[in-house]
């Protein structure tokens, strides 16, 4: 019987990771929540194991993070989920602007990836427009740019 072994884990090796977010979040004020979608693919072709590492979002100007926040694991030639779908609450503060949870963004090889779904909503006092100073760091990886777009009355 052959058994699957897990790189160790070494410290700093989340700089081996391509982070980037996936789509834009649009949400109006007093809308149903919507997902800030971000995914983690490898650069390399041998595993990458950081081990827990804090991952830290800032929402973009006018969203709120409700907590809730899911993750998969996605074959990256298919985007087929390779794994069930696993659900969280992270730690939210900032009056919602930020969220923080951990998690081992352990991949196997630059074959699969790891799509997250991170919950928010529009502030009720929101302005309507696009915002582009929202921010995901993971670990010690470079940081990126999160955006957002906050619908206006007359549209879906």
């Amino acid at each position: 019987m052959a058994t699957q072994t897990q790189a160790p884990v070494k410290e700093g090796s989340e700089k081996k990771l391509y982070i980037l977010q996936q789509g834009i979040v649009e949400d109006a004020p007093g809308g149903v929540p919507a997902h800030l979608s971000f995914g983690v693919l490898s650069t390399v072709p041998d595993p990458v194991n950081p081990g827990d590492i804090t991952f830290t979002l800032k929402a973009p100007t006018g969203f709120y993070f409700t907590g809730w926040l899911s993750w998969a694991y996605h074959d990256v030639n298919t985007l087929q989920a390779k794994g069930n779908l696993k659900t969280t609450q992270g730690a939210v503060s900032d009056g919602g602007r930020k969220l923080t949870f951990t998690h081992n963004p352990s991949l196997s090889s630059n074959q699969e990836c790891i799509g997250y779904a991170a919950q928010v909503s529009a502030l009720d006092s929101a302005t309507p427009g696009r915002y582009t100073d929202g921010e995901l760091r993971v670990g010690t990886a470079d940081p990126v740019k999160l955006k957002g777009r906050v619908l206006g009355s007359d549209e879906d």
